[in-house]
């Protein structure tokens, strides 16, 4: 098999083996922000950020806290204030003590069910492969991940007596899209060379040593298609936007495989809220 035959085979099944991960129980309603004391009512488990809620579920709230309660299938967002007693039904909230819910819509229908753990995509379902004997090369973005960008940057490590890095990204048809020597870590797409949105691709990077060795090693991403980049522009914050409203971003983000933007966003809400435990889990902290 020739090496573009073989790329190409490894673009599709490779990329395909991440995407294609199992799915995982999920809650039907997430908590996108909270204040104050918000408690399960059946174990009386502290609830925060990111806490996954089922349906029948019962919260109690304590005096002045407000859990603003994230419907995944609706994209419909309430705000519950406390003190009171509220329990999760299938589509929304109801009061059993206190206040009535509010009611927000956010700009989409739904934020789409998990198919892969964010944090497997650091672990096991990484796809980074050898071109060569000798692979010390570490690449770090993009790897196994949707991106937005039709001109990414590429980043990897530096590797120790390296003279210059020779980047290559091929098409999922084994073509080459472009290739170009660099002499430091990262790089962007030459001007005038753009991905297609929807496509899969590989990229490699070659370095070559002083004594003539050369080092190498790919990895797999794909271009998030029109239709996701849509959604994805109609649920982004604007600045000043409410954190429950980036929360649901970064939610996004991560439901099409954008973990490379989605873990930024999560590390700009963990620098507001340093105690929230599943903010510092989603950063990997």
């Amino acid at each position: 098999m020739d090496m573009h035959k073989f790329l190409r085979w490894f673009v599709i099944v490779g990329l395909g083996g991440l995407l294609a991960q199992a799915s995982f129980a999920a809650g039907i309603a997430m908590i996108t922000d909270a204040s104050g004391r918000i408690e399960a009512e059946q174990d009386g488990a502290v609830l925060g950020v990111l806490a996954e809620l089922e349906g029948g579920a019962k919260l109690r709230l304590g005096a002045g806290a407000v859990a603003t309660v994230l419907y995944l299938s609706s994209g419909e967002e309430y705000r519950l204030k406390g003190a009171g007693r509220f329990q999760i039904g299938d589509k929304s909230p109801t009061a059993l003590q206190g206040a009535k819910p509010e009611r927000h819509k956010l700009p989409v229908d739904a934020i789409p069910p998990v198919r892969v753990r964010p944090a497997s995509v650091q672990q096991a379902t990484i796809v980074m492969r050898s071109l060569g004997p000798g692979t010390t090369v570490k690449l770090l973005e993009p790897v196994s991940v949707r991106i937005l960008d039709e001109r990414p940057a590429f980043r990897w490590a530096a590797v120790t007596g390296a003279e210059a890095y020779r980047v290559q990204v091929i098409d999922s048809a084994g073509q080459p899209v472009a290739e170009f020597e660099q002499k430091g870590e990262s790089a962007q797409l030459p001007e005038g060379t753009r991905l297609k949105p929807g496509e899969a691709y590989s990229w490699s990077v070659e370095a070559r040593l002083a004594s003539g060795r050369k080092l190498s090693r790919t990895a797999d991403f794909a271009v998030l298609d029109a239709d996701a980049r849509a959604r994805l522009a109609r649920l982004q914050p604007a600045a000043g936007a409410k954190f429950s409203d980036r929360v649901a971003y970064a939610l996004m983000l991560e439901r099409y495989e954008a973990f490379d933007l989605a873990r930024a966003e999560w590390r700009r809400l963990l620098a507001e809220r340093p105690n929230e435990p599943l903010l510092k889990e989603r950063v990997g902290e």
